[in-house]
């Protein structure tokens, strides 16, 4: 049987490979379609439906009071469309290792969360991991107008679509959140900070007062923190959607280099900035000061929650819905699932039913937690927790403490009023430089560390990055995409 799915991989790698309109079919002749078998089933009454069982993975820990939630889920969506499902949940730590090692090894299994920075989505795709989604989302009116076009164009792949985005946040607004109790003892005032560097006396402020506390946990974010709008293209590569030409991020941030060169050695980040494996660890035992964060409404109840203490958020560029923001949360079917419609169905299912939901996000009333009124609750201690975002449609999420009952309206409203990357709809094909890209990505991991942490002389450093950069083939791989992106804005209309 694995020897069966390996081959249908194959073939779909191959088929990706030449850009044929048919990507992802199977080129089995004795398994029904996708689309035939969606048809069937969508208009079939759920007892009319074979049993069957659904394997789902999530890049989370393992809940507690897991077994009797699923219990409860199961029962939900058995009546529902006749099927259970087992979540196997891999530490996040561990998940793209573990992604890779199921996929190589052509184990069945139906669901996987995928996204731009994790079990890379667009990588898995070329591999021929996942079926298009197309015909069988043409079935579920519902969940595909949970989106406006431009959010679909996100995640298309050579015009197909793979993945199901999860109906959250979509607004990418960059920022950092400080501890509270902290910038209230010094009085920290925000509205001076307009930059990068205007962070610099508040973290020697952190620095000077609070002896065995970090003022900022690391260097993450500079690349977006208070620039103009950048459409990441793949590694560090970006397009300037006003000129359209495209370029190498990281040949374009000397000055924050620099800064964080000067952070580093002025003592703001923890010794082991780079390789510190546990930061929540170190964040909620009250060590660090401040670290970037993705603004959103209610983030501030969410930090509290996962911290244990109080925060303040502030915003450093424009909320941007980009390709990253979109692909940063979503779920596909692999080419290994013996059931992908009603795979399709489970993921309209959890989109679409509010109880469904919430069961799998925050677990059973009175076990663990208490309801308010009919849409907040108030969590237990040490009680089941899976972060929604995961797996389906936050805006049918309850409210928890120290969000305002109108936190989905306020979200809603971000999205509809952020601004829209322009190259939200190209997406690079690697077919011809996968290779090079390997070798550059390569680098990349090399060298972010240090760069984005200050760790070594940022001139000697980036010299040592472009001189490996160019043997890598860089400049191959900038003019594949800048062949791409002309063509492709030669089809927008």
């Amino acid at each position: 049987m694995v020897n069966r799915k390996r081959k249908m991989t194959v073939a779909l790698t191959s088929i990706l490979t030449i850009g044929a309109l048919l990507a992802g079919c199977s080129t089995n002749t004795d398994k029904p379609s996708s689309t035939s078998t969606a048809q069937a089933s969508v208009s079939q009454k759920p007892e009319e439906l074979k049993p069957v069982k659904l394997v789902w993975y999530l890049r989370s820990a393992e809940p507690k009071n897991g077994a009797a939630v699923m219990q409860k889920a199961n029962e939900i969506i058995n009546e529902k469309i006749k099927a259970t499902v087992e979540f196997k949940y891999v530490a996040p730590a561990d998940y793209d290792k573990k992604m890779q090692l199921v996929m190589s090894s052509g184990e069945e299994y139906d669901i996987a969360f995928t996204a731009s920075w994790v079990n890379n989505y667009v990588n898995n795709v070329s591999k021929g991991a996942y079926i298009p989604l197309d015909d069988l989302l043409a079935k579920y009116p519902d969940l595909t107008n949970m989106f406006k076009k431009e959010i679909w164009d996100a995640v298309k792949v050579n015009g197909k679509t793979y993945g199901v985005p999860n109906n959250q946040i979509m607004g990418d607004q960059p920022g950092f959140w400080l501890k509270k109790d902290l910038a209230d003892k010094y009085k920290i005032d925000l509205t001076k900070v307009k930059s990068l560097n205007d962070l610099t006396p508040v973290l020697q402020t952190i620095k000077d007062g609070e002896p065995g506390i970090s003022a900022l946990r690391d260097g993450n974010g500079i690349n977006v923190a208070y620039n103009d709008v950048v459409s990441l293209v793949v590694d560090t590569f970006v397009v300037d959607t006003k000129t359209w030409k495209v370029t190498n991020q990281y040949e374009q941030m000397a000055p924050q280099f620099k800064l964080m060169r000067d952070w580093y050695q002025k003592g703001f980040f923890p010794q082991d900035v780079a390789t510190l494996k546990d930061e929540l660890s170190l964040i909620k035992a009250g060590k660090v000061f401040s670290r970037y964060s993705r603004q959103k409404p209610g983030v501030d109840a969410e930090l509290k929650a996962s911290y244990g203490f109080d925060v303040v958020n502030f915003t450093t560029g424009p909320s941007v819905i980009s390709k990253s923001a979109v692909t940063s949360t979503l779920n596909a079917i692999s080419t290994t699932s013996k059931n992908p419609d009603r795979a399709m169905m489970l993921i309209n299912l959890i989109d679409t039913n509010k109880e469904l939901f919430n069961l799998l996000k925050f677990g059973l009333e009175g076990q663990d937690y208490t309801k308010v009124s009919a849409n907040r609750i108030e969590p237990k201690a040490n009680a089941y927790s899976v972060p929604g975002w995961l797996f389906g449609n936050e805006f049918n999420s309850f409210v928890v403490p120290g969000q305002p009952d109108d936190v989905w309206d306020q979200t809603k409203k971000l999205n509809d009023t952020s601004v829209v990357d322009p190259a939200i709809g190209f997406t690079f094909d690697r077919t011809n430089v996968e290779n090079e890209l390997a070798q550059l990505t390569a680098v990349t991991t090399e060298f972010k560390p240090i760069l984005i942490n200050g760790l070594d002389d940022p001139d000697k450093m980036m010299k040592l990055y472009t001189d490996k950069r160019k043997a890598a083939g860089q400049d191959k791989v900038l003019a594949e995409i800048q062949k791409q992106v002309d063509a492709w804005r030669k089809t927008q209309k």
